[in-house]
């Protein structure tokens, strides 16, 4: 298989059936982590693979999608972590994931940090139906339009970070936990430059 561009990951998150629907028109390859695939099949989405222990997707499900379905039956880590693991060998620039959020906190905090893991071997973004968060552990030029507000949420202290065509711009400085990166403005595309650390950045849908 040639290498992937980008790949949608399903997670077993509240479902907005019009989002995914829209979401993934734009994608060439779906894959479903285990209880996610039931949330595709719902919306009319079939995804091109299930991975997970396929302790959450339905018989009626496991029927329809018979041939596309990747058991991992190892019990010490997520289905989320299996699904990650099984696309680093298939190598796509970028993963984008939806239905992440389910209404767990722990669940999503945890998410956010495991994912933090693979930024190696991929780009992560996480879609949502009125933002999208990116997690980067290196600078990026980043669309949005322009009025758009923007969080920069970083998981550690990061030395050095400098915006451009941001409306309060950080240059060459220190952005600690919780300091300074809350509700600026996209003044249209911008950049973030970093060289160490790891850090979310909220960019609003309009």
């Amino acid at each position: 298989m040639a290498r992937l561009n980008k790949v949608l990951l399903v997670l077993n998150g509240t479902l907005n059936k019009k989002f995914l629907v829209a979401e993934a028109k734009k994608y060439s390859f779906i894959l479903a982590a285990d209880g996610g695939a039931n949330k595709c099949l719902k919306a009319g989405v079939k995804p091109s693979l299930v991975v997970g222990d396929l302790d959450s997707i339905t018989s009626k499900n496991k029927t329809l999608l018979r041939g596309r379905l990747k058991q991992v039956l190892r019990q010490d880590n997520s289905d989320f972590e299996k699904a990650l693991d099984y696309l680093k060998t298939l190598k796509p620039k970028q993963v984008d994931i939806a239905l992440f959020y389910g209404g767990r906190i722990d669940f999503g905090l945890s998410n956010f940090l495991t994912a933090s893991n693979y930024l190696k071997y991929f780009d992560i973004c996480f879609l949502f139906p009125k933002a999208i968060v990116y997690l980067l552990s290196k600078g990026a030029e980043i669309k949005a339009k322009k009025g758009a507000r923007v969080s920069i949420i970083p998981f550690e202290e990061i030395k050095n970070i400098s915006t451009h065509n941001l409306l309060y711009p950080l240059k060459d400085e220190t952005l600690g936990l919780g300091q300074r990166g809350l509700s600026n403005i996209a003044l249209g595309n911008f950049i973030i430059n970093f060289k160490r650390g790891k850090l979310l950045v909220y960019v609003e849908k309009y």
